[in-house]
């Protein structure tokens, strides 16, 4: 088997890792294609966050930076980013020129149950597979014919064209595997650890204006384990502690409310669980350093 060696381009954000956006858990149940004018300011994503899906997309329009794995990429159009399951991500568009992308996503673990070559696949990505990050068609040209051509079939959505864009996205993954680069993937260890803590930060998304639901008690119940083991959790997968992860999963999601919705900011406030406004308005001033109006300005 043929081995390219590559080193990606990137810079260094951070030696530590970040791992979790508190208002976002990727859809992992998809192997679709989005439209390709979907712009980033459309999306409930504001910080960091992982799934267990490959994630591809295809820069149409505009430029911005990419984040994967604290490594900050600059993209333009025609660019192409690929994110391995788990891996803390973000894309932000320049606010002149925002970025537009197709994006699709493949899951490797859906079907594992009953299905040996998705199995053999998920292993694959999970002990092969280090490539990611944003690169150019002109770079990686065997990659990116791979990648047109399966969003040429899932757009195409006809016949068995669902099925050739699966195979595609397999192919891809067998190339990828044929990468040494300079990166390491530690998919096995997040996914365990995302494993354990699913369940509180699923509640935790989907209760963010209940606050009596987001006590540790009831946080600790829903992974069936002590406050203190969830706390821990809690340190070692964000580095925050609970409170301090609903806090800032208030915030993110007010920042998508203000940037995507008219709602007012009192509307906002009690969405995402703050007692008054005044509270509101402090704790998003001191986490973004403007008032909510001024964000939304």
């Amino acid at each position: 088997m043929r081995k390219v060696v590559i080193q990606m381009q990137y810079n260094l954000i951070s030696q530590l890792p970040a791992f979790y956006s508190p208002v976002y858990i990727g859809n992992t149940e998809r192997f679709v294609c989005y439209n390709g004018q979907t712009p980033l300011s459309t999306n409930e994503i504001t910080s960091l966050h992982f799934h267990k899906c490959l994630e591809i997309g295809v820069c149409t329009a505009g430029s911005g930076n990419c984040i994967i794995d604290n490594r900050l990429y600059r993209y333009n159009k025609g660019d192409i980013q690929i994110v391995l399951p788990y891996q803390p991500h973000l894309a932000n568009g320049d606010y002149d020129n925002r970025g537009r992308w197709i994006w699709f996503s493949y899951d490797p673990y859906k079907l594992t149950s009953n299905d040996d070559i998705g199995n053999r696949i998920a292993k694959i990505i999970e002990k092969k597979v280090n490539f990611s990050g944003v690169f150019s068609p002109q770079e990686y040209p065997e990659l990116s014919a791979i990648i047109s051509k399966c969003i040429d079939e899932t757009q195409n959505g006809k016949g068995l064209s669902q099925l050739y864009a699966l195979l595609l996205v397999q192919q891809l993954i067998l190339e990828l595997s044929r990468i040494e680069c300079d990166l390491k993937n530690n998919i096995v260890t997040r996914r365990r650890s995302f494993d354990k803590m699913l369940p509180a930060l699923t509640h935790i998304s989907e209760n963010l204006s209940n606050s009596g639901e987001l006590t540790l008690d009831v946080l600790a119940s829903k992974c069936f384990i002590s406050t203190a083991t969830l706390r821990r959790y809690f340190y070692e997968f964000t580095d925050m502690s609970p409170q301090q992860f609903i806090s800032s999963a208030r915030i993110n999601r007010s920042q998508y409310l203000l940037s995507n919705t008219n709602k007012s900011i009192t509307e906002i406030s009690d969405a995402v669980g703050f007692e008054s406004i005044s509270c509101f308005t402090r704790a998003f001033k001191r986490h973004c350093g403007v008032s909510p109006s001024e964000y939304r300005k």
